[in-house]
């Protein structure tokens, strides 16, 4: 448990002055006395004191000394090989969104940095963030899964998005998976789907700590009737999603993108219809296809209140316990499943 900051009020009720001279002092204000600059210093010293940066930087801006601040500037860490690429996915565009809002309710601004910047290391961009003023990363979903990042941590609070970054093992906000396949396959077998198929991108499961698979067991042993069966698929099977979807007679295929339903009809295969098909990655720019609205906004928004709380308790650098926060994600009806007429 971190220990209770010592304020400046108490450093100046020890003192005997006050507050404005505890302040003024300790920003060796000359018209302050040398003796009592130091007789201040000393005691909010053995007290333990330590500046609040947040506050002083709004003290700054009140008294006009700068228009700004780049304490109150959260970044917000990418890595893929592009520096826009995730800005077009309908996933981590509406993430980016709900973490920036949410800073800005909070009196913060998040800005975007890339680390694949020409030249950019992960040395070379904390010594940047640093020499910013700034205290606060969140650190996005990663290209590969289990990765591994190295920067200065113990100069930042720190906060990672889901669970495609392995090491450090940081506080993170997250899709709640594991509960998405529970909702999901539930929501079929009341809609009388009893041939369920469950297929994943292999690459994007790693990238989700196999916690979609977790949960696909766990529904295996609770209703084996529903005969949810798994197919994971890369670049080089993906063209077999028919033919296995045939061989398990399978009445609606539940996926993580839409490559499975691409690949269904490719394969001569009518969906919805022949097989119906729901995702567990909802998109409302393909609202048509039932499933998971796993809420990305507020993914984004559970990252920037886990960062901000670090930020105001002073905590820096990887967690001694990482905490994860879950965001629940939502059934959103679809026209993508033919028995749309018995939905509840």
């Amino acid at each position: 448990m971190p220990q209770q900051r010592v304020t400046m009020k108490e450093v100046a009720a020890a003192a005997g002055v006050s507050t404005a001279t505890v302040s003024r002092a300790l920003g060796m204000d000359p018209q302050i006395p040398v003796d009592t600059r130091d007789r201040i210093q000393k005691i909010a010293t053995q007290l333990g004191y330590r500046p609040d940066p947040l506050l002083s930087a709004f003290a700054r801006r009140r008294r006009g000394k700068s228009s700004g601040s780049e304490i109150t500037t959260l970044a917000y860490i990418t890595n893929f090989q592009t520096a826009d690429e995730w800005m077009r996915n309908p996933f981590y565009a509406p993430m980016f969104k709900g973490a920036a809002d949410q800073a800005m309710r909070n009196g913060y601004k998040l800005e975007h940095f890339w680390l694949r910047e020409p030249g950019m290391t992960g040395e070379g961009l904390s010594r940047i963030l640093h020499n910013r003023g700034i205290a606060g990363l969140i650190i996005a979903p990663t290209p590969a899964a289990r990765s591994r990042l190295s920067m200065d941590w113990p100069r930042f609070s720190c906060v990672t998005i889901g669970y495609s970054l392995l090491r450090p093992d940081l506080h993170r906000a997250t899709p709640h998976h594991f509960h998405a396949i529970l909702i999901a396959s539930r929501k079929l077998w009341r809609l009388g789907y009893t041939r369920i198929g469950l297929c994943l991108y292999a690459g994007t499961s790693q990238r989700v700590d196999d916690l979609w698979l977790a949960g696909a067991l766990l529904t295996q042993n609770h209703n084996p009737e529903a005969a949810l069966k798994v197919f994971l698929f890369d670049d080089d099977t993906r063209a077999q999603i028919p033919d296995w979807a045939r061989a398990e007679r399978l009445e609606v295929l539940l996926s993580d993108n839409s490559q499975a339903l691409d690949e269904l009809r490719r394969g001569g295969i009518r969906a919805p219809g022949e097989i119906d098909f729901a995702t567990l990655n909802w998109s409302k720019n393909e609202s048509e296809i039932a499933g998971i609205d796993q809420r990305p906004d507020s993914i984004g928004s559970a990252a920037v209140d886990l960062l901000i709380a670090q930020i105001q308790r002073d905590e820096r650098g990887v967690p001694a316990m990482p905490i994860t926060s879950m965001v629940e994600g939502i059934w959103v009806n679809g026209a993508s499943l033919s028995r749309k007429a018995r939905q509840a």
